[in-house]
């Protein structure tokens, strides 16, 4: 099946321009032509075919990107032979491949390219359609929830592999081997994907993220997320607060064991007034858990965030949570779904 695959891509692309796949329809085609020869390489066999061949497809794209690529002193072309890596990255959501390790490699063939991964999540955050005028291109998916369903796919894989890849880092001002659910979207001006999701007011992917194992503290440079929140809601002076972001601000304060006063270096009693002049509505409407900002969490609030530290440090998010030897009800509190 190598050689079926291997002749595949020679004979598709070898006569097509440098920019035949820029089109997102032109990619379907020949998504759609790949898929067809997958199937006749199955002829109806086991699923353990299935995965081989599939398996294959993908890494025959991979190794088709690498071969064009050393052809051109390591400087990939980011024409045909670059689109080839969303193809296989279609192919491998399409058929649910279960091999981590070619998907892993794939990821990694991406990112050495395009140092970010935002066309997989911006479509996941904004739509599929969105994404054109964002960064100008078109997404390979055929809406939001394919898209969402994709990017967990792809999160999935990334974890059980331990992928890691170097991004800046603000707080050490260098390179700093970074998970992939918080690689900088580039076009968004390199902020955190959870930073993202939450300017967009988007409580659906924050939740999905932060179960994930994003980072609520992203180091992206930016402001702490959740004063970030707060600076938005106190903007509504007359207390009828948009839904989304009230959830979104709820959905980080359960990963939260506390909330830092900003105006630093300014002494305590001092940033405490300045915090409750200018967030005073929000502390009486009880959008601010005074427990996290003066006093002491609850103890399940503590051991909640402690636990996801651990998982979180172990890539083990949030499937680790069903093999932790509690109740069912205490594993849905620590994977935020209650």
């Amino acid at each position: 099946m190598e050689y079926v695959f291997d002749v595949f891509f020679d004979e598709c692309f070898a006569k097509m321009a440098r920019s035949g796949l820029m089109s997102r329809a032109r990619r379907r085609d020949i998504i759609n032509h790949l898929n067809s020869v997958i199937a006749g390489c199955i002829g109806g066999r086991r699923t353990a075919s299935k995965q081989l061949a599939v398996g294959l497809a993908v890494r025959s794209a991979i190794d088709y990107h690498r071969r064009y690529r050393s052809e051109n002193y390591e400087v990939c072309l980011m024409g045909k032979y670059h689109n080839v890596l969303y193809i296989a990255l279609r192919i491998a959501w399409d058929w649910g491949l279960e091999d981590s390790g070619i998907v892993r490699e794939l990821l990694v063939e991406i990112y050495r390219c395009e140092r970010t991964f935002e066309r997989l999540f911006l479509g996941a955050v904004f739509g599929s359609t969105a994404p054109h005028f964002i960064a100008g291109w078109k997404s390979d998916f055929r809406d939001q929830d394919e898209n969402l369903r994709a990017l967990v796919f792809f999160l999935h894989h990334s974890a059980a592999t331990r992928t890691t890849f170097p991004a800046y880092s603000c707080t050490y001002q260098r390179l700093r081997e970074t998970k992939f659910i918080d690689v900088p979207i580039e076009s968004c001006g390199k902020a955190a994907p959870l930073r993202v999701a939450l300017q967009a007011s988007a409580p659906d992917v924050v939740l999905i993220l932060l179960r994930h194992g994003a980072n609520q503290q992203p180091d992206d440079g930016g402001q702490s997320p959740v004063l970030s929140l707060l600076d938005k809601l106190a903007e509504y002076g007359s207390r009828s607060y948009p839904y989304q972001l009230v959830s979104c601000l709820g959905l980080l304060l359960r990963c939260s064991t506390r909330i830092e006063l900003p105006y630093q270096p300014y002494l305590y009693d001092v940033r405490r007034a300045m915090f409750e002049t200018k967030y005073g509505l929000l502390l009486a409407d009880g959008l601010i858990p005074r427990e996290l900002l003066y006093g002491v969490p609850s103890l399940r609030q503590l051991c909640r965030c402690a636990i996801r530290e651990v998982l979180r440090d172990n890539f083990q998010l949030p499937r680790g949570t069903l093999k932790l030897p509690l109740p069912r009800a205490v594993q849905k509190y620590i994977d935020l779904l209650d």
